[in-house]
């Protein structure tokens, strides 16, 4: 079989893979009455999914390193359709956070090796489209889980579509560990590894890269997640109106993506193009409190939602150079988005926060102003 071929099954995995993050978000009105649970629980319960996906991340990258990317992808991907199917059957807040943590582990396990895969797979000139459209099958499976699920939950109850997310994924894992047989792979020796390992943790530059970027994890977290609840609680739109903006805001990345990863791929654009995609995505996270109605909603969300991807692309890509062994980029990769999602973890809980505290709109400007604030560490660093 072809790479290409390969490639497409990692990004279908990819989006069914994205579908069980975010297939939760138009169910949170249900679950809230279900459960008894009150806005900050509801912060508290999808906040754990990314303590476990920050918890595993390097876990991961360090397994995929010495392991190969193709089992421990499998695995991951095996841990998040199970997390899905528990979560759907949770009875209480502590069932409902375990099964979100197993959710976000598994989905730890897949990221970076998913990237590693491709990376093996592709050749040198097509991975930096190949990486934006992983991103992108990424936001084209979280529009489906965000709005497709408003009508599924609808049909057949939030517990089930919860559990038919988990039963999808665990089918896409048996189809890639099929497809992917015989694929080469770069692993790493034992000697050394703990050095190896320390150079990447130790590296500035992958540092600077991962929170100068931050605030693509902000907008994707808060968007993804609470867009549907906050359309529908705080603007007084219907459940498909406020899964349909969400589903904008997560689906449209995929073109998004694609268009990142056609100039990310373009050395003497790639800087440039950086700045202003970054800079973007803050300026519509913040605006999002101004679209009171569903078209100027659907709007900013949208804009948004474009260039999101293109924000984690630019962490993907320019991370990679700085890795002289190839046989570490699962763990770079790992590491980098590690310290985004370790810093995005708590940003549910402060979004929850600040809206029940002092306002709906604070949640959406305090987190995307200090995301734009943290743009210029790009300056500091270097071309490779």
């Amino acid at each position: 079989m072809g790479y290409l071929f390969k490639a497409t099954s990692i990004n279908v995995a990819r989006a069914i893979y994205a579908i069980n993050w975010f297939d939760i978000a138009p169910g949170l009105t249900y679950i809230s009455k279900d459960l008894g649970l009150k806005l900050i629980q509801l912060g508290i319960a999808t906040s754990f999914f990314y303590v476990g996906l920050a918890a595993f991340q390097m876990i991961g990258g360090a397994l995929a390193s010495r392991m190969g990317a193709k089992k421990v992808a499998f695995i991951g991907l095996l841990l998040l359709g199970l997390g899905g199917i528990f979560s759907g059957l949770s009875l209480s807040l502590p069932d409902l956070v375990a099964a979100r943590f197993i959710a976000g582990s598994g989905s730890a396990l897949f990221f970076s090796p998913g990237l590693s895969i491709l990376r093996d797979i592709s050749p040198p000139e097509s991975y930096g489209l190949q990486v934006g459209i992983y991103n992108g099958a990424f936001s084209l499976g979280g529009g489906i889980g965000a709005f497709g699920w408003v009508f599924l939950d609808k049909a057949v109850g939030w517990q089930m579509g919860l559990i038919i997310g988990g039963l999808l994924v665990i089918a896409i894992s048996i189809e890639n560990f099929i497809v992917l047989r015989g694929s080469r792979e770069e692993k790493v020796e034992r000697s050394g590894f703990g050095r190896k390992m320390l150079s990447i943790v130790r590296n500035k530059f992958l540092w600077i890269l991962s929170i100068a970027t931050i605030i693509s994890t902000f907008a994707e977290t808060i968007g993804g997640q609470f867009l549907v609840y906050y359309g529908e609680n705080f603007l007084g739109m219907t459940a498909s109106q406020s899964g349909f903006v969400d589903g904008v805001f997560l689906t449209i990345g995929f073109a998004g993506g694609l268009l990142g990863g056609h100039f990310l791929s373009n050395v003497r654009r790639r800087r440039r193009f950086s700045y202003i995609v970054l800079i973007v995505i803050g300026i519509s996270f913040m605006l999002i409190p101004l679209g009171r109605n569903f078209v100027a909603l659907t709007v900013l969300a949208g804009v948004a939602g474009f260039s999101v991807v293109s924000g984690f692309s630019i962490l993907y890509v320019l991370a990679v150079p700085y890795v002289k062994d190839k046989g570490m980029v699962p763990f770079a990769l790992s590491f980098v988005n590690f310290i985004g999602i370790a810093i995005g973890s708590v940003s549910p809980i402060a979004f929850t926060l600040f809206t029940d505290r002092i306002g709906y709109a604070y949640g959406w400007v305090i987190l995307g102003a200090v995301g734009m604030a943290l743009i210029p560490l790009l300056f500091f660093v270097k071309e490779t």
